[in-house]
């Protein structure tokens, strides 16, 4: 399109889309009136203004291109009127000099770039403002050339807040900011490089802001700025909510830039400027433990412990299932043998144990026994948690059946108990501390059910299986110890769990091969109410960590299958071995179980 382009002089437009190309040797778009929505999904390719505001203008969005080729005073957007946001996610290039990506003598509330603006050689200024501006946020890139300026700002203009998180870039002569107005607070994160800072800062000259925040994305990415000598900054703080990871962050400021007023504390750190004569700037040091690493240290360990906690649980689980069977003529029966339980989970976890299980039976139809289930060893790949091997789980059963053949009615009460000395190794984050406690990790619950057998044929006898069972696993409050390297150890309550968990299962044995039984059961475990309890440590030095929920996202129905067999090596000697999966309530983690036994009916 070539002549005037689209003028609005006096009407209201809801949205206007542009997706072809404008291109005139005058304005390419302007509005006197209103226009709700502005969209530019082409090309503005005018020789003089692209965009012309002097009315109201909601929105425009440069989604593509602006390309101005004026030999002089060209502007790629320019507002004397009201503005409410311009976004530009595209590019704006302005060519010749006294040109300018986005002039604005009105009033804008928010200048969002996103993409690239760019202007030529010469007494040019990518963003020129001589009115007011709200928020001027830059994560794009805003380049002029040589002897022009980023961001001017003349004596009348005004901005609010200047957030610069990309970069604002110069040829020879040119400077990042020039203001000779009022900019009340600048954000920004350009710099980084510690050693040539005049190489990656962001450059401003004039009015200091009144406020000068920096921010932090990496110790070699972060907000460095070079002035005019001599020049005053009221006020130094850090910009948004950082994870800091490095003590010292190097050539912030010009040595001989005056701070009236620094930030003291940041993330439960000191805050101080130290000269470094050397370089001649300032560099900025935090001193202290960090709030958010160490609750970071917390979140981990919790993560650390949950497939402990997972372990004790699954052992106990499986411990209502132990039993012993095989009488003779004292109606004595003696188990033993040994279990492997393995947690899959991120750092992998299993534990080796030996078992010893006995049962009398005082009258045919029932039998009460005890077992000992006793760790020999734990082998946890991430090493933040260990378990000690001093005492065994122990527990109690009893057992009643209608008939001895498998068939009818069994109704089975368990109890166990488990108590494990327990050692936690906090590891340290960025920069926090380390701390190491010990504590007892204490296991305990109850377990009923019943279920009836059907013999479906001579071999077969199948046994739909239903229970209840109560458990609850609960670490003792602890403190780490002080050293060196843990200055400010931490406290930490009882950690309490627990879960009420019905049982559904359908299970079969098959007895047709000599000696021989076989049997299988697939089920599914439903918690009816369950606590899952909270991680928390605290010490004063580090006010404001707050509890770690210990299983965010509780898994309350799950899988659960078993298969094994039992060989009778004679009439009161059986060998048998089993193989349990249990998914657990905690997310992805889940348990496999094999148990060897040998069995002798006295």
């Amino acid at each position: 399109m070539n002549g005037k382009g689209i003028w609005n002089t006096s009407g209201a437009i809801t949205t206007l889309n542009n997706s072809g190309t404008i291109n005139t040797g005058g304005g390419d778009i302007l509005n006197q009136g209103t226009i709700g929505t502005l969209n530019n999904y082409s090309f503005l390719a005018g020789s003089n203004v692209g965009v012309n505001n002097t009315g109201t203008l909601i929105t425009l969005n440069n989604i593509n291109s602006i390309n101005i080729t004026s030999a002089d005073s060209g502007v790629g957007v320019a507002n004397s009127g009201t503005f409410t946001t311009l976004n530009n996610f595209g590019s704006i290039t302005v060519e010749g000099t006294n040109a300018s990506a986005v002039s604005n003598s009105g009033t804008l509330n928010a200048l969002n770039n996103y993409g690239t603006m760019t202007i030529g050689d010469g007494v040019s200024y990518t963003i020129y403002n001589s009115g007011a501006i709200t928020a001027l946020t830059n994560t794009g890139s805003i380049n002029s050339g040589v002897g022009g300026s980023g961001i001017y700002v003349d004596g009348s203009g005004t901005i609010s807040t200047l957030t610069n998180t990309g970069s604002i870039s110069v040829g020879d002569g040119g400077v990042g900011i020039n203001n000779m107005g009022t900019i009340t607070t600048l954000n920004n994160s350009q710099g980084g490089h510690q050693s040539l800072p005049s190489t990656t800062a962001l450059s401003f000259s004039g009015n200091m802001p009144t406020n000068y925040n920096i921010a932090f994305v990496s110790p070699t990415h972060y907000g460095q700025l070079t002035t005019d000598p001599g020049v005053t900054i009221a006020n130094v703080g850090i910009y948004g909510t950082p994870l800091l990871t490095s003590r010292i962050y190097a050539s912030i400021l010009s040595n001989d830039v005056t701070v009236t007023n620094l930030q003291s504390v940041y993330d439960n750190m000191t805050v101080t400027l130290v000269n470094n004569i050397s370089t001649g700037y300032w560099d900025i040091a935090f001193t202290g433990i960090s709030l958010m690493v160490t609750q970071q240290s917390l979140a981990n360990t919790a993560n650390s412990l949950a497939p402990i906690f997972t372990l004790q649980n699954s052992v106990l689980a499986n411990s209502f299932s132990y039993d012993c069977n095989t009488f003779s003529v004292n109606n004595v029966c003696i188990s033993a043998g040994g279990r492997n339980t393995a947690v899959f989970a991120a750092n992998g976890l299993n534990n080796s144990s030996a078992l010893l299980i006995a049962a009398y039976r005082p009258y045919p139809n029932y039998r009460i026994g005890a077992y000992a289930d006793q760790n020999l060893s734990v082998n946890n790949a991430g090493a933040a948690v260990n378990l000690g091997n001093n005492t065994p789980l122990i527990g109690i059963f009893g057992v009643w059946n209608e008939r001895l053949d498998g068939t009818g009615t069994e109704v089975k009460i368990s109890a166990g108990y488990g108590q494990k000395n327990t050692t936690i190794n906090r590891q340290a984050v960025g920069l926090g501390e380390s701390g190491t406690g010990s504590s007892q990790l204490n296991s305990q619950g109850v377990q009923v059910a019943a279920k009836y057998g059907f013999k479906i044929s001579v071999d077969t006898i199948v046994s739909p299986y239903v229970g209840m069972r109560y458990t609850k696993n609960n670490m003792n409050d602890y403190t780490e110890v002080a050293s060196n390297t843990t200055t400010l150890p931490l406290t930490y309550s009882t950690l309490n769990t627990n879960a009420t968990t019905a049982l559904i299962d359908l299970g079969a044995s098959y007895k047709g091969i000599s000696q021989t039984t076989l049997f299988a059961s697939a089920g599914v475990e439903l918690d009816t109410n369950t606590s899952n309890g909270s991680y928390y440590g605290s010490n004063p030095g580090i006010p404001d960590i707050t509890p770690v929920n210990f299983n965010p996202n509780p898994v309350k129905t799950r899988p659960t299958a078993t298969l094994g067999a039992y060989y009778d090596v004679e009439k009161n000697q059986r060998l048998g071995i089993t193989g349990i999966y249990r998914q657990k309530p905690y997310q992805a983690v889940q348990t496999t179980t094999v148990m060897a036994t040998y069995t002798v009916g006295l």
